[in-house]
């Protein structure tokens, strides 16, 4: 009983700003690069966690089933790639190909180095 008592004090420490930021079609990825990655990182640990232990997410134990379809509907009309899914595309092939650069030019240094 104490030690669940303690792991919702915690929970509601690390999730005081989950729902607000989840509300946001940004995400953690947003965090992260305002230097906010403890939080960021501590955020979506514990929304892992949380929706493996019990299998609904922060928000699903938040909102009802409707306001979960109002709330994604509304997501998907402000998110890039469902408006321009060619964009997305042309983004995702140039994060791939830049990755790929990235890595063979890891390889070949360690190559060198040996």
């Amino acid at each position: 009983m104490i030690r669940k008592i303690i792991l919702f004090i915690f929970a509601s420490l690390m999730l005081s700003g989950c729902y607000a930021s989840s509300l946001t079609y940004v995400g953690t990825g947003a965090g992260i690069v305002q230097g906010k990655s403890v939080q960021s990182l501590g955020a979506q640990f514990a929304s892992s966690a949380i929706k493996k232990e019990t299998g609904k997410s922060p928000l699903e134990h938040v909102l009802n089933q409707k306001q979960i379809k109002t709330y994604e509907s509304a997501k998907s009309k402000i998110n890039p790639c469902e408006q321009t899914p060619e964009l997305c595309s042309k983004i995702k092939l140039r994060v791939a190909l830049i990755n790929n650069v990235l890595k063979n030019k890891d390889t070949s240094e360690d190559l060198d180095n040996n």
